[in-house]
């Protein structure tokens, strides 16, 4: 860097939470350069602009935030204070879920998977995947054609399949995996219901046929509890399922009882046990 950038990276160093929300003049008044310098440099550090430039340091600073520096709280040690914790992270985020619920959004999801020739569960990274696992796990035992993918691949080979009778139930917190929003613009394409369970306006819901809203206030911190989203995305499970196995009662309730009298054999008689658990 020349004298005069060098000025400039002083300033946005000294105080990055103000250079994050400075106008280019301020920034280069308080460096004592002029504002094409502070452009060239944005561009030298392999920025579009100004504004991008403040875009990426202000993402680069809240990282920094969460992994680097010491200033966050300390998860406590102790057992009683970490199920306490826990616990409200869970009541939050089932809070959160229950005051986005859409209703008739959630019978039209029931409705397209009660009716639907496959189900493809989709979901990657932590809590989605495992909750794509789940959604597989509960429609299975009505006797429902799910499967559940978390490979990238796989999810762009299932949605190639796609057809107007099948569809593809996704979870993801933020809305934005690629494979995720490919699969989804490509089976919508091909006529397929695209459900998703995510943030509003994001690519993902963008490309959705039924959005199931979830957006839920983390609070992750290095070595912190996981993600409280997959609280919520538990909840909409529950509903679904629920309102699908209300739906097809008279169709699931014999092969419900058919599949209990099958495990008799290996746990016995049980009481109010969930089936095949």
């Amino acid at each position: 860097m020349n004298k005069a950038e060098r000025r400039v990276t002083e300033v946005v160093l000294a105080d990055i939470d103000a250079a994050t929300r400075a106008s280019i003049k301020d920034l280069a008044t308080l460096a004592k350069v002029s504002e094409p310098t502070v452009v060239r440099l944005s561009r030298k550090m392999g920025c579009e602009g100004f504004t991008d430039f403040k875009l990426r340091l202000s993402q680069d600073n809240a990282v920094a935030r969460m992994f680097v520096l010491n200033e966050d709280e300390v998860l406590s040690k102790d057992a009683d204070v970490v199920a306490s914790t826990v616990y409200d992270a869970a009541v939050q985020s089932l809070a959160h879920a229950f005051a986005q619920r859409d209703p008739q959004a959630l019978d039209a999801a029931a409705k397209a998977i009660g009716r639907a020739r496959r189900i493809f569960c989709m979901g990657v990274g932590g809590s989605s995947a495992a909750i794509a696992s789940e959604a597989e796990n509960r429609f299975f035992r009505y006797d429902l054609p799910a499967i559940a993918m978390s490979d990238p691949y796989r999810q762009r080979m299932a949605a190639a399949f796609s057809g107007k009778d099948d569809v593809l139930l996704i979870f993801s917190v933020t809305g934005k995996p690629r494979s995720l929003v490919e699969s989804a613009n490509a089976a919508r394409l091909l006529g397929a219901t695209v459900i998703s369970v995510t943030r509003p306006v994001t690519p993902l819901a963008l490309e959705s046929s039924i959005l199931l809203p979830l957006q839920v206030r983390d609070h992750e911190k290095h070595l912190q509890i996981p993600s409280r989203t997959r609280y919520g995305q538990l909840f909409i499970l529950d509903c679904l399922a629920t309102i699908v196995g209300s739906s097809l009662l008279g169709r699931s309730a014999p092969k419900l009882r058919r599949a209990r009298a099958a495990l008799l054999s290996l746990h016995g008689v049980t009481d109010q046990q969930p089936i095949g658990d």
